[in-house]
Parts: structure tokens; C-alpha cells; sequence
């Protein structure tokens, strides 16, 4: 019988110890496998075109194009690949771009599609939101492919991508990338945890301003599925600023390969830029990466030119060093700094020289060129894409293609009506004038980044990073060479501060608040609107008092995202907690730590329980 006891007890444990290592293979890195990665291989092919078709009612597409501005979503059909994903929601979507696509008379709008909802746990193959960029800025269709693919190869985390051949209901409408969304799709991939805090910076310095998350303007939660930390980012900017171990809350490899991609591409639409912009925080367990996004603007094209002779490496950032403190304060650390060097040495003798770039711009040459061709909606010419892989592109007006039906008919508006919608054009149609050709800048920048690293060149400035703090003039595209209206230039080498403080420029041609209004005022005025649903004549009044620009108001009013001035995050959804917009919630993190905790004392209680029942004795009771 005793034999039969230690058995039974003996399962018992093996059960119990066999379920809770199963649960922590599962739960033990906070996540359960949701999504999957079958859209990366299914659809992000490299080495192919994937083929969209949005089929959407005539009237949406019309009032959607008429109202692009105002981001709102409308349903659709979206076949890709053969495979059909109907009601989803679609939208146009950017920034800058959006608006100097709005203030043009062309339709190329990048866009952005949820697939869940609607239709309730609908994935594309387990993506939730796919991006099609319009390469905007880039006649050579290939900056922003590149990119990715090289931060890629360097082993930092990147959304999935491919060219797409995008058509409305059945016609070609134009050669665009495709982009996955950093949500938890890419975070599962990637981090294989969908439970972190994420943010966007939609124009942030990562300066310390003290323990107030409010005082952290320009950075947007984009965690969907529980409330942010604030105290770990913040923890995170205090011992960057400050000094302390910062690899404790900071994965400074990915850091400091994210300095050195964009150094070496020469991306300065990003945080080392003017802006502050276009890049993501995740963090896992307190510990913070730093991940790129939205690149058309790389090798050059962000108003650099091909003068390799401002770019300094140990300084890379547009304006004062000391204003981007991922930058001044690793770098000024010995150790990250010859690891930084290293990484550049790696990017320019294996990517930017050696033959790489040739035969990848040859690989997509090949692949994308006769899209290109026939792009019906395109801001180049054909001659203009091909120019400027090698060349240096000019940016002037096309006469020998299709598409001079769309840029002589740009023109002509622009000279006849040259602030329409608000927005300043100052410009020949083609945006990215004067960018230099791929080949050629990756060409003199990897010369100049190995004579700073040999000696032979000074790699600093004095602190003052590439001399460019002034930014760009008002209502001007990166690589116009504009000048800015006259009498409104700035004086070189300063920065207006509204752009430095977290804060990203307003869209081209906007209108700034007079330099007394701050930036808490304007927020608060935009929290009564919010909280209004409208604009009321009161409010109207309000912000004239302050000398808000009624084109700013407009927008304040009409924001979905708050792209003026960042937030605290997405406003609630119908389900308290995913707003829509960013896709439907699929399931809820798992608290791992409440789990372990939950499975030891449940299995402690029953193990002893059985113990007890099988060792002792139970007493009979005989009626007298």
C-alpha cells in the first residue's frame, strides 16, 4: 500500500512539475505566439513585386482623396497576392509628405490598412496594419528599401518590407513600398514579447526634463494592449543624461548601430536630425531599443546634398551635439565610441563600397524598372529614376513621359495660385531636387567616414555637429536648395526653439504661434477641443487671442494623432483600450510574473493536499 502511495504521489509531482515548466516555456517571455510570421514569407518577398488591389466605392475614394488631410478611414476590399481581405479600413496617411501631396494636385497619398477592425481577428496571415509608402522624394524608388535592408544586415530589428505594385479596382495606380507596422506583429517577430511599453517619437530630443511624464512632449504611447510605464522611460532618459550604467535600461548596441546606419546613409530625417523624429523605443523588462523608421529620405536626401565635407562622424547630427544626448553622451564614452567606429568601418567597406550597393540597385533595377515605366501617378520621370541611382538628380520638370499630363498641369496651378490650400509652393514639382544619385554619395561618404576614421580628416566640430541647426525655410521640401520667402530666412546656424523642444516643425507652409505662446497653452487648448468634439466659436476665439494661425486650428482640430505636438497616447476605443485605427485587439498580454506565482502556490496546495490524503491515516468513527 506504501508502494502504491510514493507511486501515485510521485505522478503526481511529475504532472504538476511537467505543467509548469510547459507554462514557463509559454508564458516565461511574457507572450503567447498571437500573430506569427507567416506574412514575411508569404508576402514580403524580396525578390518579388506583391500585387494590391484596393477595390472601394467610387464616392469613398473621392471623398477620401477630398479629405486626406483629415486621416479618416473608410472600408474597402484589398485582394493581395490573390488573396482577398474584405472590410478593411483605409486611410492616407504621413506628415509632411500628406501635406504636400494635399497641397499639389496629385492623388499620390501613402496609405495605411487595418485589417482587424472590422472584421474581427482578420490578420494578413497574422500582420494587423500594412503601410504603403509612396516613395515620396525619391526618384530612384530604392532609398528606403535600401536602408532598411542595410540596418537590417547590421542586425537591427526593421519592419518587414517589399516593393508593391498597387492598383484601384483593377487600375494601376503606382509602384509603392509596402512597410508592416511596428505593433505587436513586428514586436512578437522581433522581440518574441508583446508585452513592453512602446513609443513613437514624433519629435523628441530623449533630454531628461524631470519625473512629470507631461513634460515628455513628442513621444506617443503606441503600447495597445496595458497602460505605459512612464517611470522606466524616464529612468531610462535620467541615467542617459545624467550618467550611470546606462546599459541597464538601454541596449546600447542597437543604439549606437542606429547612430552609425543613418551616419553612413546619411539620414538626417531622423533623430539625429532638425526634427528629432521617425524612430520607436521598445522596452523589454526596463531595458529600452531604439528601432528606425521612415527612411525615403537616406542617402542624402534630407537637404544634404553631396557635400560630404559637412558631415563630421563624431558629431553627426544636424545642429548642436549636445541637443541629441543618445548621440553626445554615448559617443563621449570611449568604449562605445571605438565600437561606433567599427560599425561605420563595417557599413562603408561592406555595404557602401565593395560592390554591394551596385549589385543591389542592379537586383532592383531589374525588378522594379518597368513598373516604373508605366507608374501612371509618379512624381519623376522615368529618366529622372534612372539618373539618379548614379547621377545626381536635377528635379526639373519632365516633358517626355505620361505623367506630363500630371506635372505641366502641377505647374501651371502652382505659378497661377501659389498658396493654395495654405500651403506655399515654392518649388518645381518633383520633390528631392537636386538629390544626389545613390552611388555616388555612398561613393564620397564612405571615402570622407575612412579618411575621419584614418585621421586624415577631422571628425568633430567644435561641438556644433554639421552646422545645419537652421533647419529648412517654411513650405520647403529637403533638397529645394529654397531660400525660404523673403524677409522669413533664418540667420544661419540657429534653430527657432519651438522646433526645439520635443516638438516636430508643423507641415510645409504652416504657420507658427507667436513666439510667446507656449507650448503647454497650446496643448490645454487643444484638450478643450478634444473634450468639445468641435470647434465653437468660443474656442475659435480663444485661440486668436492667443495668435494661433487658423491653419494650425484646423489642424488641431482635425488630428487623429496629435502629429503637431505628440501625446500621452492613442485615445480609447470602444473596448477600452485599443483605439480604432491601430487594429483590434487579438488577446491580452499575459502577466508573467502573476502566472508563476499563480501556478507555484496552486501546485504547492495541491501537492500537499494529495500528500496528505495518501500518507495519513483517515480516522473511523463506529457508532457506539
Amino acid at each position: 500500500m506504501t508502494n502504491t502511495k510514493l507511486i501515485l504521489l510521485s505522478l503526481v509531482l511529475v504532472v504538476f512539475a511537467a505543467l509548469f515548466i510547459g507554462a514557463f516555456t509559454v508564458f516565461g517571455t511574457g507572450t503567447v505566439k498571437v500573430y506569427g510570421d507567416e506574412y514575411v514569407t508569404k508576402y514580403f518577398q524580396r525578390d518579388k513585386v506583391m500585387q494590391v488591389n484596393i477595390q472601394i466605392d467610387e464616392a469613398d475614394w473621392n471623398h477620401m482623396m477630398a479629405n486626406s488631410t483629415a486621416e479618416e478611414f473608410v472600408t474597402a476590399t484589398v485582394v493581395i497576392n490573390g488573396d482577398v481581405y474584405s472590410s478593411v479600413q483605409i486611410r492616407p496617411k504621413g506628415n509632411s509628405s500628406l501635406m504636400s501631396v494635399a497641397g499639389s494636385d496629385s492623388n499620390r497619398y501613402s496609405f495605411k490598412i487595418n485589417f482587424n477592425d472590422i472584421v474581427e481577428n482578420q490578420t494578413m496571415a497574422g500582420l494587423t496594419q500594412l503601410n504603403l509608402n509612396n516613395c515620396f522624394s525619391d526618384p530612384s524608388y530604392m532609398r528606403e528599401y535600401l536602408s532598411y535592408q542595410i540596418f537590417e544586415e547590421m542586425g537591427v530589428a526593421v519592419p518587414a518590407f517589399s516593393y508593391a505594385a498597387v492598383s484601384v479596382n483593377g487600375d494601376y495606380f503606382g509602384l509603392y513600398l509596402a512597410v508592416e507596422s511596428i505593433l505587436e506583429p513586428f514586436l512578437e517577430r522581433n522581440f518574441g514579447d508583446i508585452s513592453g511599453d512602446l513609443y513613437k517619437s514624433m519629435g523628441n530630443t530623449l533630454k531628461y526634463n524631470g519625473d512629470n511624464p507631461s513634460d515628455y512632449s513628442g513621444l506617443e504611447v503606441k503600447s495597445t494592449l496595458k497602460n505605459a510605464d512612464w517611470s522606466k522611460l524616464i529612468k531610462m532618459l535620467e541615467v542617459l543624461n545624467n550618467g550611470g550604467d546606462i546599459e541597464k535600461y538601454l541596449d546600447v548596441e542597437a543604439a549606437l548601430k542606429y547612430i552609425a546606419v543613418n551616419t553612413a546613409l546619411v539620414n538626417f530625417d531622423s533623430y539625429l536630425g532638425n526634427f528629432g523624429h521617425n524612430y520607436y523605443l521598445y522596452e523589454q523588462n526596463g531595458v529600452f531599443t531604439i528601432i528606425p523608421w521612415d527612411l525615403n529620405m537616406s542617402f542624402g536626401g534630407f537637404g544634404f546634398g553631396s557635400d560630404t565635407s559637412r558631415l563630421y562622424i563624431d558629431e553627426p547630427t544636424q545642429g548642436a551635439l549636445a541637443d541629441r544626448p543618445l548621440v553626445a553622451k554615448l559617443l563621449a564614452n570611449e568604449k562605445y565610441l571605438q565600437a561606433y567606429h567599427g560599425y561605420l568601418e563595417q557599413i562603408t567597406t561592406k555595404y557602401l563600397s565593395g560592390g554591394y550597393l551596385e549589385a543591389e540597385t542592379d537586383r532592383l533595377y531589374i525588378l522594379i524598372s518597368k513598373y516604373v515605366r508605366t507608374d501612371p501617378t509618379a512624381f519623376f520621370s522615368y529618366e529622372q529614376f534612372e539618373q539618379s541611382i548614379s547621377g545626381t538628380d536635377t528635379g526639373s520638370p519632365v516633358e517626355d513621359k505620361e505623367t506630363v499630363r500630371v506635372i505641366e498641369g502641377r505647374q501651371e496651378k502652382e505659378n497661377e495660385d501659389p498658396a493654395r490650400n495654405g500651403f506655399p509652393v515654392n518649388r518645381k514639382w518633383g520633390f528631392g531636387n537636386n538629390a544626389p544619385g545613390i552611388l555616388k554619395l555612398a561613393a564620397d561618404v564612405s571615402d570622407a567616414i575612412q579618411k575621419q576614421l584614418a585621421g586624415e580628416l577631422h571628425s568633430t566640430n567644435n561641438g556644433n555637429g554639421m552646422g545645419m541647426g537652421r533647419g529648412m525655410p517654411m513650405g520647403d521640401m529637403p533638397g529645394n536648395n529654397a531660400t525660404g520667402p523673403p524677409g522669413q530666412q533664418r540667420p544661419g546656424g540657429n534653430v527657432d526653439m519651438r522646433e526645439r523642444e520635443g516638438g516636430e516643425r508643423p507641415p510645409g507652409g504652416m504657420a507658427l504661434p507667436p513666439r510667446g505662446v507656449g507650448r503647454e497653452a497650446i496643448e490645454a487648448l487643444g484638450q478643450e477641443i478634444r473634450q468639445a468634439g468641435e470647434l465653437t466659436g468660443e474656442l475659435r476665439n480663444k485661440a486668436e487671442k492667443l495668435g494661433i494661425p487658423n491653419d494650425m486650428l484646423e489642424m488641431m482640430a482635425r488630428s487623429r494623432e496629435q502629429i503637431m505636438f505628440g501625446g500621452m497616447g492613442p485615445p480609447e476605443g470602444d473596448d477600452g483600450n485599443r483605439p480604432m485605427g491601430m487594429g483590434r485587439q487579438q488577446q491580452s498580454p499575459v502577466d508573467k510574473n502573476a502566472l508563476t506565482r499563480l501556478l507555484a502556490v496552486s501546485g504547492v496546495l495541491i501537492t500537499v493536499g494529495i500528500t496528505i490524503a495518501l500518507l495519513f491515516k483517515r480516522r473511523r468513527y463506529y457508532k457506539a
